[in-house]
């Protein structure tokens, strides 16, 4: 698979309720490779207060794979709170396990976080009768995001929580760099942010109507896009709380060396200074006009997608959940979905930077583990509605 020419003849849909539509989604090549980040017991370490860690890791192999392929090989990807996944062409899979492996133990040792990680084969998922479908969704001029379509995303994710695919595999050493989380919390303007996992069941016709069905009732709830966004340009700022820097640098130094973090955490803190200088002023560099950066954060927003279902998180009301939840239930117990919901008391971002004049994007969450949280009442309902089948 020639991946920079897979990417740019995929469809570019430019209004996220066309993600629902399976015509604008083509099918990954027979020689293309799925990899998966899953943080095992990501419940727990919520629990524990660990919910930007859990996003950092799932992130973290985003950023290794990213900078380990050239930029010539452009790779759909998929930020799912607690994992994420990647499409990978057919060479260099060998070294792409050992980073896999390098970014397993490094979440080990920065945050004592379990991760299930793996690569998987287009072949062997359509040896099993699934497929993955990809298209991009315009988020800018500058920038877009890969949505994905077919049983195969939900399917791959299992075969690596299930089972160990890189035993014996040694640990090559992973560039982290572009993966950073210095932005504090942002409240909602409203009551809460909630995060909703929503997949239909049924044939591809049968899902479109489910999921149209869902769009016009969030339209009828929450408005449009930008009524729900969780994401303000007024409400960014920086953060100087050494706990949270710590996520990044704790990540990013691995294997630690104390040079290594005393030069890292210098840098870290002389970036941040001068960072809230050039955009309190709306400074130019040489590569940058950093009077950009906070505008297209707002629209860099990883904050809703697609992945064998529907992904978002939504600034709202309390009333406004309730009252989707109930439509959700009404449907779950039809039989024509699953769904998962979580709300939090904010959103949380945390980036991956390529360069700081638009070629950078921000996965947003809940600051409460939104998705890891509701991922659980996904699996639940989803558990439900197959022993339901299995009686019928």
């Amino acid at each position: 698979m020639r991946s920079r020419e897979f990417y740019n003849s995929l469809n570019v849909v430019t209004t996220f309720r066309d993600v629902s539509k399976p015509e604008v989604y083509t099918s990954l090549p027979d020689d293309s490779y799925l990899a998966i980040a899953d943080v095992r017991g990501s419940t727990d370490a919520i629990r524990l207060g660990k919910y930007k860690e859990v996003n950092m890791a799932g992130a973290s192999i985003i950023a290794a794979l990213n900078n380990f392929y050239s930029e010539n090989d452009l790779l759909p990807y998929l930020f799912g709170g607690d994992g994420s996944l990647l499409v990978l062409p057919d060479h260099g899979i060998d070294t792409v396990k050992g980073i896999l492996a390098f970014c397993k133990e490094a979440v080990k040792n920065a945050y004592g976080l379990e991760m299930s990680v793996g690569v998987v084969s287009m072949k062997e998922l359509r040896d099993h009768r699934h497929d993955v479908g990809v298209a991009r969704l315009k988020l800018s001029e500058f920038i877009d995001q890969t949505i994905f379509w077919g049983s195969g995303v939900t399917y791959a994710e299992d075969l690596v929580k299930e089972k160990n695919r890189l035993e014996g595999v040694a640990p090559v050493e992973a560039d982290l760099s572009g993966l950073e989380c210095r932005w504090n919390q942002i409240s909602s303007d409203k009551d809460e942010v909630a995060a909703y996992l929503i997949q239909a069941v049924g044939t591809d016709s049968e899902q479109v109507r489910i999921y149209e069905a869902c769009f016009g009732k969030i339209e009828e709830i929450y408005g449009m896009e930008e009524d729900y966004h969780p994401v303000r340009e007024e409400a960014l700022s920086m953060t100087a709380n050494p706990s949270l820097l710590g996520v990044e640098w704790k990540l990013r130094t691995q294997p630690p060396t104390l040079l290594k973090k005393a030069r890292y955490i210098l840098n870290m803190i002389f970036e941040l200074v001068t960072g809230v200088y050039l955009m309190r002023f709306n400074k130019k560099t040489s590569q940058t006009n950093w009077g950009d950066y906070k505008p297209d954060l707002v629209r860099h927003a990883d904050y809703k997608k697609f992945g064998d279902g529907l992904r978002f998180v939504a600034s709202g009301t309390i009333a406004q959940r309730m009252q989707l939840t109930e439509f959700l239930e009404d449907m779950f117990r039809e039989g024509k979905l699953a769904y998962g919901v979580h709300p939090s008391f904010a959103a949380m971002v945390t980036c991956y930077v390529r360069n700081y004049q638009h070629n950078h994007i921000h996965f947003v969450d809940g600051s409460n583990g939104g998705y890891a949280k509701a991922s659980q009442d996904l699996k639940l309902r989803r558990k439900k509605l197959r022993s339901s089948d299995s009686r019928e």
